[in-house]
């Protein structure tokens, strides 16, 4: 017989089989479980389980002698490591969801973790701070800090995201919706969410009726934005506690509703905007949840399902309505599969869903052709998860040495074609029909946004494995082929980025921009990072501006985030805020290098900001290019990027006059990334946005 292990001082000792449930989760057969443990201090800690901690109930495990333990003090967590798409820091939130999935069990570790996961790398752990890099960008091994570059969009994420205010409010939570809105109200939200949101998740048209319902509830939640100000600041905080108290209670259903995984879903898209200073939750913890949920009632399975009984020669009303309702659960599970990805690209995060052949031939198949609403949205449904399905391809592409460079190369760019394919049925869907422009508009915008994400981590990787291998050779210069492997994709990124940001600023129906999810504005942001990148190294490099309309597009972006921002705590605004200080410190840089005589490279190695004060500056806005002077000189003459990499002899680290290299980098330099995160934590953030209502 084995001898058991003895517990750790730090984990209640294990129990036995016959007392693996408290009483009450005995009774009701529900899964008992301790998820949280009250740290700190030598006294003896009481603790109850999860559920019946949820329902505020009597724990039998409070009055048990089995459970009692001392607690270990919990430690101080020292320096993050950068993750990378491997990394058990970067999979820790989905670590439970990698077995057997479990959908009642799920939601409740996405709230539990949501305090637990600050020590485990990005989640809810990501700094401005975090973004500084070394004298050399770390890019392998042991770290003392986060590579920001490793996992981009989740960098962003972290600093778009609101952050917990000290002086919180609770709201008083309302029994019904109908004592917190009238008829009239509730209405009205419905229609707006309808109309205006549901599109974005590509849904079908649903009932405006309402039950009451916890979906009813959410979807009025996020369209209570839409309020004035002064309802909103009272009404939504309501409605977000009544959502919530509906969610916890979906826990523990054996058999939750679809109405339920759907609120769940919308709840992981947009993040309500209460004003209650609440720290926003994390959603992919949310719709990992959704999904573990709706795989539960097998919901991956049902386009085969549904194909079977398309094929059944039996047309009875009866089956006609089994197959519509089997469409209709493929559908959820599509839309859960594609928003998940949505939210897992470019966070190092790898999307539990997972869609099969038959689920991306079904979304030729669910609706009869005719250009129809209802025929629009699974036609950018499918497109959609095509899309994110070969961006999560291209970023678990590895480059492990140099002599497979070309072998990398090519496979990068087998997938950018095939992705090229799906850009011509793509980008002319806004003109062949007249239904949803504006969201066929941005499912471009989200196409340009993975080409970025693709190309950002092809260079990445090539830099990585050739400063490893052989830091002697600049990684800028390899080839591959015939290709300089930086100019090739570090010119499509660019491109990439300014098409980003050039079809956000297109549309001028800003009631519809102010409602996209939070991941497109984090999108945007990430994009016009890009070109700051791209300015900053043409700056180091040769001294000279990037040209074109990069940075009236930024400035453009700004401005337009702002004015689309329902609040403070709206992400458009954190985007428009984040990208201001970044405008700022860039700008700053430049004014150095004019004002230095230390030459062109000095400015590296100077004190960013003299002056505090500068850093709550407004902005002024570029010199339009209709006019004439040195705006309209570069717009006409962009930097030549191929003279820069074939012609200079100016190598990078080593500039005019420099007796020695010097650390510069393609994703800036220390210099750069303090000045920028000193500008984002001096400004006053209210204060900048002072025209967000």
């Amino acid at each position: 017989m084995k001898r058991a292990a003895a517990p750790t001082d730090g984990a209640p000792a294990k129990r036995s089989k016959a007392t693996q449930a408290c009483a009450s989760c005995r009774r009701q057969k529900s899964r008992c479980e301790i998820l949280e443990v009250p740290g700190g201090g030598e006294a003896v800690t009481v603790i109850r389980c999860h559920r019946c901690k949820v329902l505020n109930q009597q724990c039998s495990f409070e009055t048990s002698d089995i459970i009692h333990f001392r607690p270990k003090p919990v430690p101080r967590p020292g320096p993050l490591h950068t993750p990378s798409p491997t990394a058990s820091t970067v999979s820790t939130p989905t670590s439970r969801l990698d077995s057997p999935y479990d959908g009642l069990n799920a939601l409740a570790n996405a709230a539990s973790q949501a305090t637990q996961t600050a020590n485990n790398g990005y989640v809810n752990g990501m700094h401005p701070e975090d973004l500084v890099p070394t004298a050399q960008t770390p890019i392998w091994g042991t770290l003392n800090r986060q590579d920001w570059t490793a996992a981009p969009i989740l960098a962003m994420q972290e600093l778009v995201r609101c952050p917990r205010s000290e002086s919180s409010i609770e709201p008083p939570s309302g029994g019904r919706m109908s004592e917190i809105l009238g008829a009239a109200e509730i209405n009205s939200l419905l229609d707006i969410f309808e109309t205006r949101y549901s599109p974005w998740l590509c849904a079908q048209p649903g009932s405006l009726e309402c039950t009451n319902s916890l979906l009813d509830i959410v979807r009025c939640t996020i369209a209570s934005r839409h309020l004035p100000p002064a309802s909103r600041s009272v009404i939504s905080p309501r409605l977000q506690k009544l959502a919530e108290d509906g969610l916890v209670r979906e826990i523990f259903n054996p058999q939750p509703s679809l109405d339920s995984i759907k609120a769940l879903l919308v709840l992981s898209v947009w993040t309500p905007i209460c004003g209650t200073g609440a720290e926003a939750r994390d959603g992919r913890l949310l719709i990992a949840s959704a999904v573990s949920m709706a795989m539960n009632l097998h919901l991956q399975s049902e386009s085969q399902r549904a194909m079977a009984l398309r094929a059944h020669k039996d047309a009875s009303p009866e089956k006609q309505i089994e197959f519509n309702e089997s469409t209709e659960r493929w559908r959820l599970w599509m839309y859960l599969a594609t928003s998940e990805s949505m939210l897992c690209i470019g966070t190092g995060r790898v999307p539990v869903s997972q869609l099969s052949a038959v689920d991306l031939d079904m979304t030729a198949l669910a609706t009869l052709p005719g250009f129809n609403i209802p025929y629009v949205r699974d036609i950018r449904l499918g497109l959609a998860a095509k899309m994110f399905s070969f961006t999560q391809q291209a970023l678990q592409l590895r480059l492990k040495r140099m002599e497979d460079l070309a072998s990398f190369f090519k496979q990068v760019n087998t997938i950018t074609y095939t992705m090229e394919g799906l850009s011509r049925l793509l980008n002319p869907l806004p003109v062949v029909t007249k239904h949803d422009s504006f969201y066929s508009q941005m499912l471009a915008l989200q196409y340009h946004a993975c080409l970025l994400l693709i190309m950002h981590h092809a260079l990445r990787e090539t830099r990585t494995v050739i400063e490893r291998d052989n830091p002697l050779t600049p990684w800028y210069q390899v080839r591959a082929g015939d290709h300089c492997v930086a100019l090739f994709w570090g010119r499509s990124a660019l491109i990439a980025s300014e098409v980003v940001l050039t079809i956000f600023l297109t549309p001028t129906d800003l009631t519809l921009l102010s409602t996209a999810p939070d991941n497109i504005y984090v999108m945007v942001a990430f994009a016009a990072t890009w070109i700051y990148v791209s300015n900053f190294s043409i700056h180091q490099f040769a001294g000279e501006k990037l040209g074109g309309a990069s940075e009236l597009l930024q400035s453009m972006t700004i401005a337009r985030l702002n004015e689309i921002a329902h609040s403070t705590d709206h992400a458009a605004a954190r985007s428009g805020h984040v990208l201001n200080a970044l405008l700022s410190a860039w700008e700053r840089r430049q004014q150095r290098t004019k004002s230095s005589g230390d030459g062109l490279f000095g400015c590296v190695f100077q004190t960013p900001y003299d002056d505090p004060s500068r850093c709550r500056q407004p902005l002024v806005a570029p010199t339009s290019p209709t006019t004439t002077g040195p705006d309209v000189q570069y717009y006409l003459n962009p930097v030549d990027l191929e003279r820069l990499a074939t012609e200079t002899g100016v190598t990078v680290g080593q500039g005019p006059g420099e007796g020695q290299g010097m650390a510069t980098d393609l994703f800036m330099d220390d210099a750069f990334w303090t000045s920028f995160v000193e500008n984002l934590n001096s400004d006053a953030f209210i204060a900048q946005n002072s025209g967000v209502p």
